[in-house]
Formats: structure tokens, sequence, C-alpha cells
């Protein structure tokens, strides 16, 4: 599992990829407090000793595809957060290495990247595969500007398919020599223990010439184990917490290679994230939805000297968001004259986002289905931009006020936006509103959530759609999309991120390409649940069965039928489920029934009557009345419904014993709203 802060870093680290010049980094911390004593513990101490096995995992890289594949694993700079060292002081270091080694009298930072290449001649050969052993750190050898490479904080696996492409980033660093570790350091490794295992060398290299955005390749990014946030200007915090793995196959600034990821894991109950479809249909797919560039741009693979520079690439689909960097600031390749993406001018789905972003934000908008969203996110940025115009003396040309609107290009504008990143480049800037702050813009990120997946209610209105490129990548196939669990933007968190425990030591992720084969669990994970906001939602928590009894299966929100299943590796639990009055629009004439299935394939029905919008200003309106649990009254009856309905456990058996907790919001403090329904009856 990685904090909240750390993936969003690691998230935008992989748009940086694009263009360097809108890297976005931390913000500078203020100075930490002098003499602060800080104690940790050591969980993967460098003492000489044997390395724990619980600080190793593994990476299994199976190629399904019909050429051969060359991965190469990347560990990041780390010049973040880490206890006493913030960047107003000591320029910031890692936390997760303080961690890990239970020191704080060093910052550990680190300063460059490092690429591992995994088989740099041969690749994985058609069918086969490479697992490697991956420590959670390496301690380099001598003097270097780097006292240890951290592998497990915001790691990558980056896979190539053409081997021109490869051996460009390969030769880029094969300038230097190697880096060597210390004798008794951990380092990757190939898993001889595995029977099959393709990997026979692996190289390792200080970042000379990182991955240049021209490049045809595909990202996934994981980071292993989780440690606490580091707070109070940089004095507490930074305390182990598990060695949980979080993971997501990374869209969000281009698709290449289609990819499915899954833990290792014993017992492999976890399902896959991404996506299995073969590489034939899934470039099918993206050069039906790009169609040469005609409706959707497409990254360049220029002839030269009669041939493509890239022979064996495939389509490669620039993210929204990077389509606006290149509209804002085209990119070439490195040969100054050909452009990274084609065409030049706005094909015809990003002119509809062009046109949609101009009326919908509009005084008068006239074919706008989301306005108000529009709107409050608009009023974010213009805000955030606002600071930014006032207080940078460093703002780039493209990102300069344009005529008397005082805001720049719109191209540039939508690229944060699509980013969902405050203007900072070159200069700092405060960080956008999140949920959890109080309304209004705490509700900009939801409308812009539910923006970014407008197609699923406007799929006739193909030109309103927000955001094309999400419905590519999480649509039905038969609908012309991937289908695919993976980012398609910068905050694509909840269906495209998951973080689980290895179970079983040390745990691992596998990454199957271009096919099932490799997969352990094999079937897709099951939709994240949707997520209560504090401010603006209901949650529904079902009771956890006994270790013995029938546990939850299937849900449906505002819905007759239980056709939504939950993760299998939840079954035993309870799980909390969020629901917005605002999307759902709960009254007499639309009550909310939820319904629900459990593994002995019996129904369970409860109606929710009314729930008021609470609204994006404070003083909010309450969803429903003031109730507390005071037994005979369970629960509202103006508000909840327990329906008698054939083929259905019966209320007195189970809704009757449904809990409800309604407590308006008072001053800062939100508002609270809740049902508890039984778990499963038992028998």
């Amino acid at each position: 599992m990685v904090s909240a802060s750390t993936g969003r870093c690691i998230l935008r680290l992989a748009f940086c990829i694009l263009m360097a010049a809108c890297c976005f980094g931390v913000s500078p911390g203020r100075a930490a407090a002098a003499n602060a004593t800080v104690t940790v513990a050591t969980i993967c101490p460098d003492d000489g000793g044997a390395f724990p096995v619980a600080c190793t995992k593994e990476l299994r890289i199976y190629n399904n595809t019909a050429r051969t594949l060359w991965p190469v694993i990347q560990a990041g700079k780390q010049l973040t957060d880490a206890l006493n060292c913030t960047l107003a002081g000591k320029g910031g270091g890692d936390v997760w290495l303080q961690a890990a080694l239970g020191k704080t009298d060093d910052c550990f930072a680190v300063h460059h990247d490092y690429y591992a290449f995994v088989n740099p001649s041969a690749g994985i050969l058609k069918g086969g595969f490479v697992s490697i052993k991956l420590p959670w750190w390496s301690k380099r050898a001598g003097k270097a500007d780097d006292t240890y490479v951290d592998w497990w904080r915001g790691g990558r696996v980056i896979l190539f398919d053409d081997k021109t492409a490869f051996q460009e980033l390969y030769d880029g660093q094969n300038t230097k020599p190697q880096v060597l570790f210390a004798a008794s350091s951990p380092k990757p490794r190939c898993n001889t223990a595995m029977d099959g295992n393709g990997c026979s060398v692996i190289q390792i290299f200080q970042v000379l010439k990182p991955v240049d955005p021209h490049l045809p390749f595909q990202l996934n990014e994981y980071t292993f184990a989780n440690v606490k946030k580091v707070i109070d200007n940089g004095t507490k915090g930074g305390d182990f917490i598990d060695f949980n793995q979080g993971y997501n196959v990374s869209n969000v600034d281009q698709i290449y290679l289609p990819l499915a990821m899954e833990p290792v894991r014993d017992p492999a109950n976890v399902g896959y994230m991404g996506t299995v479809m073969n590489v034939a249909q899934f470039r099918k797919q993206l050069n039906n939805f790009a169609n040469g560039g005609d409706t959707w741009p497409v990254y360049n693979n220029p002839i030269v000297k009669g041939a493509k520079m890239y022979p064996n690439a495939g389509v490669r689909v620039p993210a929204a968001q990077s389509v606006f960097a290149f509209y804002m600031n085209p990119q070439l390749f490195p040969d100054g004259q050909t452009p990274a993406i084609l065409p030049d001018k706005p094909p015809q789905l990003v002119q509809s986002m062009l046109n949609q972003w101009t009326d919908c934000t509009s005084d008068s908008p006239k074919t706008c289905a989301q306005d108000d969203g529009y709107k409050l996110v608009d009023s974010i940025f213009k805000a955030n931009y606002k600071v930014y115009a006032k207080n940078c003396d460093q703002i780039p040309n493209y990102l300069k006020p344009v005529g008397t609107t005082g805001l720049p290009k719109l191209t540039a504008y939508l690229f944060f936006v699509y980013g969902w990143v405050p203007f900072n480049v070159a200069c700092p800037n405060p960080e956008l509103p999140v949920a959890s702050d109080l309304p209004p813009g705490s509700h900009g990120i939801i409308d812009y959530n539910g923006m970014q997946y407008n197609y699923q209610t406007l799929q006739k209105y193909k030109p309103q759609w927000f955001n094309p490129y999400t419905q590519l990548i999480h649509d039905a196939v038969a609908d012309g999309g991937l289908d695919s669990s993976s980012y398609a933007f910068s905050i694509d968190d909840h269906a495209s991120y998951l973080n689980n425990s290895g179970v079983n030591v040390p745990g691992g992720l596998i990454f199957a390409v271009g096919g099932p084969k490799g997969l352990v669990n094999g079937t897709p994970h099951a939709p994240p649940l949707p997520e209560p906001f504090q401010w603006y939602d209901f949650s529904i928590g079902l009771g956890t069965p006994g270790k013995t009894d029938a546990y939850w299966t299937k849900y449906g929100i505002c819905s007759q039928t239980a056709d939504v299943p939950f993760a299998a590796e939840n079954y035993g639990t309870g799980p909390v489920i969020g629901v917005s009055p605002t999307a759902q629009k709960i009254d007499a004439s639309h009550p909310c029934p939820l319904t629900f299935e459990d593994s002995k394939g019996r129904k369970y029905q409860v109606v929710v009557l009314k729930a008021q919008i609470p609204g994006t200003t404070l003083p909010q309106k309450a969803i429903w009345p003031a109730h507390e649990v005071k037994p005979p009254d369970f629960f509202d009856k103006t508000v909840v419904s327990c329906p008698t309905k054939p083929g259905f456990v019966q209320p007195a058996d189970w809704c009757n014993s449904t809990n409800q907790v309604s407590r308006p919001q008072s001053g800062t403090t939100p508002g609270f709203y809740t049902l508890g329904l039984p778990p499963p009856v038992k028998g």
C-alpha cells in the first residue's frame, strides 16, 4: 500500500516523462524543528547479516506477444519527505529508506534514477518469462552521489517490444560502467529457484538519458511497503506500517501494450487489473479509436531512409493531458524537425473537447450537460492560475496570459485541468482542493471525476464527452473501449489502483503482456467500491459475517438487482459503500433500493426513501433528519423502508435490524449519515 500523497507523486512522475518543463515537484516545506529526536524500528537493516526474507519481493514478467520483449526496472530519485530533511532544509530525502534502515540521522537522498536492464541482449522470448528478486534497497560501492538505491518506493517496470527503441534507451546509459554495489549489499537478481525462468543477466546503470517521450513503451508502477507520512514540519511520522504493495497499469501518459498485473499471493484470491487482450485485437481497438489521427492524435513513428524509425512498433495513443501538452508546446523528435504527435492540428474528438469546455464554462451553455461541474472546476483552476501569475516571475511563454482573459491559451490551461495539477512550472503554487476540504472547492474533484466518466450517461452524444480517452480505456470492447482497469487520467485511483498484502512472504507482482498466461488467479478484479465523501454522501456499512457463515458476494445501488461483484479477497469483511444523493437524486418519486446477494444465493433488500442533496456551500442541508439508534427506533421510517418481497430474505430476519445514524453538519464538522446493515443470515 502507498499513502495518498506518495501515490500522487508516482503518478506525477509518470507524466513528467512527457515534458521535462512540466515536472511537478513537492512544495518546499518549512525547516524541521531543531534537535528533533525520532526513533524508528529497523525493518531491513544494513548490518552485514542475512537480508530478511520479507525485504525482497518478486517481479514476474510473462511475454504472451508474438515478439521479444525487453523489460527495464526503474528505481527513482528520492528527494522528497524524510524526517528532519525537508526540502527547505537539507534538500529532501527518502523516508522509506529511513524506515527500512532504522536511521533518521541521515536523509538517504537519492539524486539519480537507476535502470535495471533484464536480459538486454536476448530480452524475453515469445512465450517465455523472467522472474526477478527485488530487494528494498541496494548499497553502492565506494564514493558515489547516492549511498543507497531504493527499489521499492515509486518503482516502475518499462516494457519495449521494438528492439530499436529499447537499444536507443540502453545505449544512452551504456556510455559509462555499470553500477557497483558493496560486497554485502542485496541487489536485483534472477530468481534461480523458479523453473523455466528466462532471466540470465541484469545490468544496472545510473540513468544518464531517461526514456524519451518519442520512444514506444508501456509503463507500470508500484510501491512496495507502506510508511507513515512525515508530518509536523518533518519531525514526526516515518514509521513502518506493513509490507503491503500498491500498483497500477499506467496509461496516464499514453497507451501502447496490453498488460495485466496480479499480486504474487497465496492464496491467489486477488484478480488482475489491466487487460488480457491480445496485441492484435488491442491495436485494432486503438486504430479504430484514433482513425489514423483523424479523430484522435497518435504518436509519430517517422519514415527515415524508406523505413520506420521503430520498425516493429505498433500504434501508440497519447492520453488527453499528453495531447494538450503537445498543442500547448509542441515537442519534436531529436532531429528538431519531426513532430512527436500527429496530426499537428487538433483532430475531431480533441476539437470537440475544446468546444465543449468553452461552451460549458460560458454564461449561456448551449449543449452542455454538466455545466455546474465544469464551472466549479474552472473556478478552481482560474484561482490557482491567478496566484501563479501573480507570484511567479519565471512563467514560460506558453503559460503567459493571452489577451484580456488573464489566462493562458486554452490548450495550455487544459493541460493542467486534465492532469488535475496546480500551475507550478518553475514556481511553487498551492495544491488543488481535495474532497475532504471544506466546501465548495472540495466538490470540484468529485465533479471532475464524474466528468471524466460522463460517456457512461452520454453514450449517444460523443461531442459532449469530457475525455474520450477515458472511454477508450474503460468502456466495453463492443463500444470501442479496451475494458481495462488502468489509469486513464492522473487521479483515476478509484478504478485503476490496487493495494494489498502479498500474504505469503515475500509477495510481489506478476505482469502478463498480451494475454493471460502467467496469471495465477486469472479473473478480473472486481470494480472498486464507491468511496463515501464525508461532506456529500451517506454510507452503507454491511455487517461482517462470521468465519464459517455466508458472506457478501454482490450488490446493487439504487437497483432492484445485485449484479456488481465484491472483490473476492474481501468476502469475509464488512464492506462500506458510499452513495451520492447528488448523483442518485433520491426522493419520494425516486426511492433507492439497496440490493445484496450472499454466497448462498440469497437476496436482501433495504430501500432508502429520501436523501437530500447537501449542496456545496456551508451550512449544508441535512441529507436525513437527525436520528440516533434508540431501540425500538433503529431507523427513521421516513428514510428507510424494509420491503416484503418474494424470493428475498424477509424484513424480520434481516432488514428490520438496520441501524441508521444521522448527524447533520455542525460548524466545520461534516455531517455523518450511515446505514449499518446486518451480516448475512445464518444457516
